[in-house]
């Protein structure tokens, strides 16, 4: 009986961790500058693929304070390569339920929240592959974002 309950204890919380996090294969982040981040400031992140016959999701990230003005994030995405389906798209991120309260990991005044961009993503070429994030909000400068990145983790 003890020995049932020692492994119990052992072995649960070890399958908790491992079936919440999916295995983070290439990731590239990018600081914002601390007076906004300008219509014009483009993010530009690389991800390495070596294994195509593996399918990926592409999560992005943010991380902000409460010095962002708004629920959600509007963004402008475009891959330089030949990344298909990924070529450009348009997302929105939502920061903050209907009551303003932020979502996300809190970690001191900063949130961290992610968002899947495309699940069961498939490469054709091993290689790096390079992303362009623009912020499409309608101020031309936002403030509160400080850190814009990018993860591909195992499907």
């Amino acid at each position: 009986m003890m020995n049932r309950v020692l492994y119990i204890a052992f072995c649960l919380p070890l399958l908790l961790l491992l079936s919440c996090n999916r295995e983070v294969i290439s990731s590239a982040h990018q600081d914002i500058p601390t007076d906004g981040w300008a219509m014009t400031d483009t993010v530009r992140l690389a991800l390495d693929v070596k294994d195509t016959a593996q399918a990926y999701d592409l999560a992005l990230t943010l991380r902000h304070t409460d010095r962002y003005n708004y629920q959600n994030l509007w963004l402008f995405i475009q891959s330089s390569d030949s990344l298909s389906p990924v070529q450009s798209d348009t997302v929105m991120a939502c920061l903050a339920d209907d009551r303003g309260r932020w979502l996300g990991t809190r970690a001191g005044n900063y949130y961290t929240g992610y968002v899947i961009i495309e699940r069961e993503l498939l490469f054709a070429e091993p290689g790096t592959y390079t992303f362009v994030i623009v912020q499409g909000m309608r101020d031309s400068v936002i403030p509160g974002i400080t850190d814009v990145g990018l993860e591909l983790r195992i499907r």
